[in-house]
């Protein structure tokens, strides 16, 4: 059987090497678009993980941006029955002009140094320490960006609205750690100590976001609503509350991503359906004879549907492929100079997108399958 799918794909080289390369491109489309939603979960995955339980309160009626909250509110915070410790973070971006946020761009992080993140580990220098000034340790990307090392100084900016203009102020940070790659929104991140954040930026005794850490057996989601009808104006999200909220947004933009390159794979499909009513269409007397010598009707089935099943396999595999090697050369080349990543090629996307392809393969050449399938012996020996 494999031996005659063989030779029916090579006696038309081809129309068969168009229509896998049609497959190809239909799934190097869906795995260099899949492949930046998927760095999108990745980071977003290993950025609450590396948050670890915490409870995130922050101004109430804030919708996916950074507001601001009195200093106040962290003392209150912990005064929650629940709560076994509270701490404010100040949050701005690092280059205002920018542009940046949270979870997007590169960010400053105003921190108190006993609070700092320590999950990720040290590629070099040290943690903050408390009586630092205007001192920073970086995420790698940072410091590949800004091609930086332990005792650089980085330029950090800040801008205030005065009137009708508006003023830059800037102020440079010595470096003193550089966190090893953590492939979350912590590699384009600057932890800095949170009183001279505060300064800087104008924002005196102020915090984007107060972290509250659960006391043990102490239920998140309960101590997140406990916490906003304890603390006026201010709502807060369990880690699981978090973690939906973002998988919800990915979901919508992997929907916008996708459904582009799912297009270009159904357009590939096709082609294989044109490609294979058509070798049905010229085998008439081949499939009449076949049958006359006793052949099943499953036994054309499967021959049929192998051939299309097999395009479509060794075009998923050429895609794959293709798109890795684009991924690898954008990630690498271009984006590596900005001390960022856009896309991941994962176990999983690839074999998904195989998958995809072989059944993308299968489906389209069921129809041709079973038209020859129908054909009368007699009938198709009279054929010309």
């Amino acid at each position: 059987m494999f031996d005659l799918i063989i030779r029916s794909l090579t006696q038309r080289k081809m129309r068969t090497g168009l229509t896998i390369f049609g497959i190809a491109l239909g799934i190097f489309a869906v795995v260099v678009m899949d492949g930046m939603s998927e760095h999108m979960n990745l980071v977003v995955d290993r950025s609450l993980k590396l948050m670890a339980d915490n409870i995130q309160v922050q101004p109430d009626g804030t919708l996916g941006g950074i507001g601001s909250l009195d200093e106040s509110k962290v003392r209150q915070v912990k005064r929650v029955p629940g709560v076994q410790d509270a701490h404010g973070v100040l949050i701005a971006s690092l280059d205002p002009e920018g542009g940046g946020g949270f979870g997007g761009g590169d960010m400053v992080f105003g921190v108190l140094p006993e609070k700092q993140l320590k999950d990720a580990k040290l590629a070099a220098g040290r943690y903050l320490v408390p009586g630092d000034g205007y001192r920073a340790v970086i995420g790698s990307s940072i410091a590949r960006k800004f091609n930086l090392k332990v005792g650089d100084e980085l330029e950090i900016k800040s801008k205030r609205m005065q009137r009708t203009s508006s003023i830059t102020s800037t102020r440079n940070v010595s470096v003193v750690g550089i966190l090893e790659y953590t492939g979350s929104i912590f590699d384009s991140a600057v932890q800095m100590p949170l009183d001279r954040a505060q300064k800087f930026y104008g924002m005196e005794n102020t915090v984007s976001f107060i972290y509250a850490k659960p006391a043990p057996g102490a239920d998140p989601e309960e101590l997140a609503k406990r916490i906003e009808l304890s603390v006026e104006k201010v709502k807060s999200e369990s880690p699981d509350t978090l973690r939906k909220m973002f998988q919800g947004q990915l979901v919508i933009f992997s929907l916008i991503t996708i459904s582009a390159a799912m297009l270009a794979a159904i357009i590939g499909g096709l082609s294989v359906m044109n490609t294979m009513l058509m070798s049905v269409s010229e085998r008439t007397k081949e499939f009449g004879l076949l049958k006359a010598l006793g052949a099943e009707r499953k036994s054309i089935l499967f021959m049929t549907m192998g051939e299309a099943a097999f395009m479509g396999v060794i075009g998923g595999i050429a895609g794959i492929a293709a798109g890795w090697i684009t991924v690898y050369f954008l990630n690498s080349v271009f984006l590596s100079s900005q001390g960022s990543a856009l896309f991941s090629i994962t176990p999983r996307l690839a074999a998904v997108a195989l998958l995809f392809a072989m059944v993308l393969g299968i489906v389209c050449g069921t129809y041709p399958a079973y038209r020859a399938t129908k054909m009368s012996p007699m009938e198709a020996l009279r054929y010309e």
